[in-house]
């Protein structure tokens, strides 16, 4: 795990001028299990969670990946990735029992993307599916909802922005897919105002903690 860490570390960094959280991280109740939902619109938001959550959180994480996916990119089961298979019910439900588990942990913690698939960012494109409802029932968790943009300026590598978004109990999820569903793409919407008006922003560049 340290070596995977180095290696993602000099990977960011070689390929992005800054790493920018805009917002305040957000307290995350040490009781309960914790369900991180970021938007999916690259190759590399499986490593910008990783290096953001790591920052403030001692929790091991695991993700849900697409079995085609996670034979593709077979390195990442030693970071906890899991496969999920989208045409057989049995290993669906299979995986999901497993997410559901990790979810309650107050140990560990599950990246799982709602939308399914890589999407374009822009809000009006973004589709999530209902998911994270199903794997919110039976549990007694929080959702953590985070978003990522990458931006380009003035300077030859990009900045990675990322921003926080609202907490949520996983039986708030479970119940009101749309409320859920409102707050992701709200937050969305935060993050594109946000760069768009001020690209120096006042946010804390994590690259140099």
């Amino acid at each position: 795990m340290t070596a995977y860490r180095s290696y993602v570390n000099r990977l960011l960094r070689s390929n992005f001028k800054k790493f920018v959280l805009i917002n305040k991280v957000p307290e995350i109740n040490k009781s309960l299990g914790l369900i991180v939902t970021p938007n999916h619109f690259s190759w590399w938001d499986g490593f910008f969670t990783d290096y953001t959550m790591r920052s403030f959180c001692n929790r091991k994480l695991y993700i849900m990946m697409l079995e085609e996916q996670l034979r593709k990119y077979w390195f990442f089961r030693y970071t906890g990735a899991f496969s999920i298979s989208n045409g057989s019910p049995g290993a669906t439900g299979k995986s999901m029992n497993y997410a559901k588990n990790i979810a309650r942990s107050q140990k560990d913690y599950l990246i799982f993307y709602p939308q399914g698939e890589i999407q374009n960012y822009n809000k009006e494109y973004v589709s999530l599916k209902k998911g994270i409802a199903m794997i919110c029932k039976d549990i007694e968790g929080q959702i953590l909802i985070l978003s990522f943009k990458i931006v380009f300026s003035h300077e030859k590598k990009p900045t990675v922005f990322c921003r926080f978004g609202e907490i949520l109990s996983s039986s708030q999820v479970a119940e009101n897919f749309s409320l859920y569903e409102k707050s992701f793409k709200n937050n969305l919407e935060l993050l594109d105002v946000e760069t768009t008006d001020n690209i120096s922003l006042k946010g804390k560049d994590i690259f140099s903690k």
